[in-house]
């Protein structure tokens, strides 16, 4: 009967926690096999989604918090790691127009703003951050030998775009903030 009595309890909690999100998560692996995480968040800001996939020896840690919904993940393996993200969000309304041709409709509050990366490496390092909110803003660290691809892009008053490929043995570091 007790047991019973400690299975509705932790279902109820169960339910209870369900209609809840969560304020914070974090995640530690340490793996000689095979290993396949990912993560996604949205707020009316903007949104993430990440994938990692490490073959061998790896070692990997996320962060995903609730009330930001920013991401925080470092992988690093011995073997193949695979990774991908694509993050969105609101830029920062400049305080006058900087085009003449923009109009006052095409100026608002937030343009769309995003952040991607993809690659894979035989072996080496992966870290980045992102944050999905007005003022989007990333980091991405590369270490290791491989193929990256790495790009970024505002539209609206300052419209911009960027666009990267990287293969070899590389060190990356690319900053963003709009």
């Amino acid at each position: 009967m007790m047991r019973l009595n400690y299975l509705a309890l932790g279902s109820l909690l169960l339910i209870l926690a369900s209609f809840t999100g969560a304020e914070y998560l974090g995640t530690t692996i340490s793996t000689d096999g095979t290993l396949l995480l990912s993560g996604s968040g949205e707020n009316p800001n903007g949104s993430f989604a990440s994938r990692v996939m490490t073959v061998g020896v790896s070692e990997l840690s996320r962060i995903i918090t609730g009330e930001e919904s920013g991401i925080g993940l470092s992988v690093q393996g011995a073997g193949p790691v695979l990774f991908s993200d694509y993050t969105t969000g609101t830029t920062l309304p400049p305080a006058a127009p900087v085009c003449v041709f923009l109009t006052a409709d095409r100026i608002h509050a937030g343009n769309r703003a995003d952040l991607f990366t993809s690659g894979i490496l035989g072996h080496g390092t992966y870290t980045m951050t992102r944050v999905p909110g007005p003022g989007l803003s990333g980091e991405t660290l590369v270490n290791g030998t491989g193929i990256a691809l790495l790009g970024s892009g505002a539209e609206g008053n300052d419209t911009t775009r960027s666009a990267g490929f990287v293969s070899g043995n590389m060190t990356v570091h690319d900053l963003v903030r709009f």
